[in-house]
């Protein structure tokens, strides 16, 4: 469950090839969402070559987008089967603390 938190920490690129620790603003999960709390993340070669500044981004970004952990916060609209007791994996936004529910709840 939720402790209340209202920030994370996260390394983010601020510049071609420039990380930095930062705390971020722990957002609630629109409608139809879910908030995961990362346990793990790969990185992957097309974060690396944003990293590297090979392609356009807007700094700062967090990279990457494989993740894993529990759903520790179920928006509005989200059906039954998201428990807050599940891990899940999701391939997309979890690493900025909100992913669609079609991340893979597993119970």
């Amino acid at each position: 469950m939720a402790k209340n938190l209202s920030t994370y920490r996260a390394v983010h690129v601020v510049s071609k090839g420039k990380l930095e620790l930062a705390e971020k603003p722990l957002l609630d999960p629109p409608a139809g969402h879910v908030r995961i709390r990362v346990e793990a993340c790969g990185v992957c070669h097309s974060d690396a070559i944003t990293v590297d500044g090979l392609l356009p981004i807007q700094y700062p970004r967090v990279p990457g987008h494989e993740a894993v952990g529990k759903i520790d916060v179920i928006g509005p609209g989200v059906e039954a089967g998201a428990s807050a007791n599940a891990s899940a994996s999701a391939f997309s936004a979890a690493i900025v603390g909100i992913a669609n529910t079609a991340a893979t709840a597993i119970s």
